[in-house]
């Protein structure tokens, strides 16, 4: 071989060489860990290619090689750990996000994520909800009292109103009070989102209190559980009230649906009220006879938006109720009430955090009985102003009258929420004021405002069960509230 010939033979290897390293760097693809930039770069061994040493058919002057997917190249081609549908670019390899690393500690979800799971069916969930517990409750004035009560709940999926709802509970306090209930709701019976409700009650209070009529007096430093601010009450009855639908609103974006229904109802309860000799009610009553049968007829309009009813986070419950008694209904005197009661419920920002707040207003007219002079009524009764749901940190039934207005703000927030195997423990914590006037004249009603306050926690399991630890605390007392299902 001549020296030019041989020349010639190392030149074309050199050029093969060269062309096969760069068509096998240009259709090699890169794995998803690579640190590569943008622009790929060639094996450190090996210097990038420039000129018409671009790929083989660049040699040829044939078009330029087509993006092909990893997944359609041979296996033996495709790195270890490469995704199938990462596609190559001139540029290099489409980007990949790393895949979502598995949630740990799945018991405890994050203080301030959303709950998806209450508005979706878990797999294997029965739709049946029963709950037994050992029954204590405690606020001033009554004590300490124990018992036992059994919740059932029945709803077919997450996020549902029950269905059914049924609470059987039976207490004994420290004092001799006694407390003795039964109360269910059926809802969709006849399906056409109607609401039947059922209750009846057996209720032995040696220590009922009775401060007077209206009374805005500081009583600050008194004894208020002396016998002087104290009668017998017993109380046995019950109620039967139907809704019927009138008009629904669709929900709108993530506001839940709304129900306007009318309301109607039949109310009986037979007090038996006995005074203590010189006690502040039998002064004021010297020889009257203060036992009293109340038959009511009750009607009325109510508005429920809310998201859920056991511890709603958005929407709204109104009812506005007129209550109307005398010898025809069965009732000792003829009297009656007017009660408005308006309850909306915001969440601020993350579903765990909610800002409650209720308006309430009661009006008596007639010869009203001792007992409806401190309730504030409307769907559900409740003692006022002073007590467990209407002026916390007053003394129960503190201030009574004809006439009687409150407003509540709470903020509830449940950072805490636990998976104790098929069932969920919601952990909260709350503050509220409240704000109420009282009086027997419409001019007198805004001379006095009582105002209280307090923190507290909540205990929510399964989504229909509520257990509250309250502390209130006002200008004359304070008081600690252990009871079941929020106070509005």
């Amino acid at each position: 071989m001549t020296p030019l010939a041989g020349a010639l033979f190392a030149a074309t290897c050199l050029a093969a060489r060269a062309s096969g390293l760069a068509s096998s760097w240009a259709q090699e693809p890169v794995s998803k860990d690579s640190e590569l930039a943008p622009e790929l770069t060639p094996p450190s061994d090996v210097a990038p290619p420039s000129g018409p040493l671009k790929s083989d058919a660049a040699v040829g002057g044939g078009p330029e090689p087509t993006p092909v997917p990893a997944a359609a190249l041979p296996p033996a081609t495709v790195p270890e750990g490469a995704r199938p549908d990462t596609m190559m670019t001139p540029a290099g390899p489409a980007p990949n996000l790393p895949p979502r690393e598995r949630v740990r500690w799945g018991w405890l979800t994050h203080p301030l994520s959303p709950t998806p799971s209450q508005y979706q069916i878990r797999k294997g969930q029965s739709p049946h909800r029963v709950l037994p517990l050992p029954s204590v409750r405690s606020q001033p004035g009554v004590g300490l009292m124990l018992g036992a009560n059994i919740s059932y709940a029945y709803r077919r999926k997450e996020g549902d109103p029950n269905r059914i709802y049924m609470i059987f509970e039976s207490r004994v306090s420290l004092k001799k009070v006694q407390d003795h209930s039964f109360f269910i709701r059926l809802r969709d019976l006849l399906r056409r989102e109607e609401v039947f409700e059922f209750g009846v009650l057996g209720y032995v209070d040696p220590v009922f209190p009775y401060y007077g009529i209206g009374n805005n007096n500081n009583l600050e430093g008194i004894d208020l559980q002396a016998r002087y601010y104290q009668a017998h009450l017993n109380t046995v009855g019950g109620s039967l009230t139907y809704q019927h639908p009138l008009w629904r609103l669709q929900a709108l974006g993530d506001k839940p649906p709304g129900m306007l229904r009318s309301y109607a109802g039949l109310a009986y309860y037979a007090d038996r009220v006995r005074t203590y000799d010189n006690s502040l009610l039998q002064a004021e009553n010297p020889a009257a006879d203060l036992s009293a049968r109340r038959g009511l007829i009750r009607l009325g309009l109510t508005w429920d938006r809310r998201d859920n009813e056991w511890s709603p986070g958005k929407g709204s419950l109104f009812d506005v109720i007129v209550d109307n008694a005398g010898p025809w209904t069965g009732s000792t005197d003829a009297w009656g009430r007017l009660s408005a009661n308006f309850r909306t419920y915001w969440t601020l920002g993350v579903d765990k955090l909610v800002l409650a707040h209720r308006l309430s207003f009661d009006a008596l007219w007639g010869d009203a009985p001792l007992v409806p002079l401190g309730e504030f009524g409307g769907l559900l009764t409740t003692d006022g102003l002073g007590g467990a749901s209407a002026g916390r940190g007053w003394m129960r039934r503190r201030y009574i009258g004809r006439l009687k207005a409150f407003g509540s703000l709470e903020l509830r927030f449940e950072p805490l929420e636990l998976k104790v195997r098929r069932h969920t423990l919601g952990i909260g914590l709350k503050g509220f004021v409240d704000l109420g006037v009282v009086a027997d004249r419409m001019q007198d009603l805004p001379k006095h405002w009582h105002v209280s306050g307090g923190t507290g926690l909540q205990v929510i399991w399964d989504q229909f069960a509520v257990l509250r630890l309250d502390a209130g605390f006002s200008r004359e007392s304070f008081g600690i509230y252990f009871i079941n299902e929020h106070a509005f």
